[in-house]
């Protein structure tokens, strides 16, 4: 993925960030310079690389945000997959808990699924997205959904440097993380 920042003459990278968390994880790149700050974008139809970085000005932002992303679809998800989860494995599990003779086809999935509902509202808790408006539009970034401490402490990281960045060059900035 080629996301160079390119400065302008006497235009100084404050920082460059990049998280990748794992290989299925899709990376998140972002830049600040003391005159602009760089989005990541893919183009639509492109030869080679669709990746870039598009350069937003400082005087056409507006505001960057960091708040608390809603997790009532991941909770309505949840209480989908608990029940479906429990219901498959159930109906999986019936002929052989009935001792019935022949073969039977035995599968992860359906415990996987009803084990993974638990799961998504303890990943859902407390996450955060970035969220920049600017004249010529808006961007917005929600992490992945992650269980592990060292990932969530990761994507804390990045959120704490891209604000700390933009407070350095003088940004507007609404931080909602902090209570």
């Amino acid at each position: 993925m080629a996301y160079d920042v390119v400065p302008e003459p006497g235009e100084e990278v404050e920082a460059k960030i990049e998280l990748n968390l794992s290989k299925k994880a899709r990376p998140f790149f972002f830049a600040v310079s003391n005159r602009a700050i760089y989005i990541p974008r893919t183009k639509l139809i492109a030869k080679t690389d669709p990746y870039y970085f598009q350069r937003v000005p400082l005087n056409q932002l507006r505001h960057v945000v960091v708040k608390r992303l809603r997790p009532y679809a991941l909770w309505l998800l949840a209480a989908l997959m608990i029940p479906i989860g429990l219901v498959t494995t159930i109906w999986m599990m019936e002929p052989v808990l009935r001792k019935e003779p022949g073969t039977h086809d035995i599968s992860g999935w359906p415990i996987a699924v009803f084990v993974c509902g638990f799961l998504v509202p303890v990943a859902a808790k407390g996450r955060f997205g970035l969220e920049i408006w600017f004249n010529g539009g808006k961007y917005r970034w929600k992490p992945p959904l992650v269980v592990d401490g060292t990932s969530k402490r990761k994507i804390t990281e990045t959120f704490q440097t891209i604000i700390e960045a933009c407070r350095k060059v003088g940004a507007p900035i609404s931080d909602k993380r902090v209570t």
